[in-house]
């Protein structure tokens, strides 16, 4: 198990392996109404505002695990869009082992916003201890609640910071969670569609 984690190395994804394991990876980790339309991932990645990373073992190209990013000009902080371990590599630390390095391979930013499905919402026990279980594996590794409640399309978030360089006032944490949806998301679907708010 450690010498997944050992023998590998993060790469940067080009636009186009970006857009190729989206399409081909996100389909089976994320549920449909989280998974953005491939043509807003090309646009913003097009736009120089969307980045993705995969970490693949050292000695072929099989992916490990990745994560996408909307890094928006201005702001200190990035959102983490997305974020897997391939199913057969679970349960071995690499999730935990690819944040940490992820630190040292991201721009220059004082930390990662995360959204994490609210508990509160599950629809039933099992799916809010799955909820529960995501957001203790983003404490673990060093992630703090950022004191803001989103619904994004429907679906109740919770948001958690994950420090860099630093860790910045509640306020600019949520000005920027705020201000990289106003960039993705046009004007009237923003009004209608994106709820934000502090605790």
């Amino acid at each position: 198990m450690v010498n997944n984690r050992e023998n590998s190395v993060i790469k940067k994804l080009t636009r186009e392996e970006l857009i190729s394991v989206y399409t081909t990876h996100s389909v089976r980790h994320f549920p449909a109404d989280e998974r953005k339309p491939v043509s807003s991932i090309s646009r913003m990645a097009e736009e120089g505002i969307y980045a993705g990373y995969g970490l693949y073992k050292e000695t072929d190209t099989e992916l490990l695990c990745y994560a996408f990013f909307t890094v928006l000009p201005g702001c200190r902080n990035i959102l983490l869009d997305y974020f897997a371990v391939m199913e057969q590599y679970r349960s071995e630390g690499i999730g935990s082992y690819f944040l940490e390095k992820m630190k040292h391979s991201l721009p220059n930013c004082d930390g990662i916003l995360i959204e994490t499905e609210n508990p509160d919402y599950a629809k039933d026990e099992s799916e809010r201890l799955v909820r529960d279980k995501r957001i203790s594996f983003y404490e673990r590794n060093g992630a703090y609640s950022a004191g803001i409640l989103a619904e994004i399309f429907g679906v109740h978030y919770r948001i958690l910071f994950l420090p860099v360089l630093k860790s910045p006032a509640q306020g600019t944490l949520l000005s920027d969670f705020d201000s990289i949806y106003r960039y993705m998301v046009p004007p009237e679907y923003y009004k209608k569609y994106i709820h934000i708010s502090d605790i």
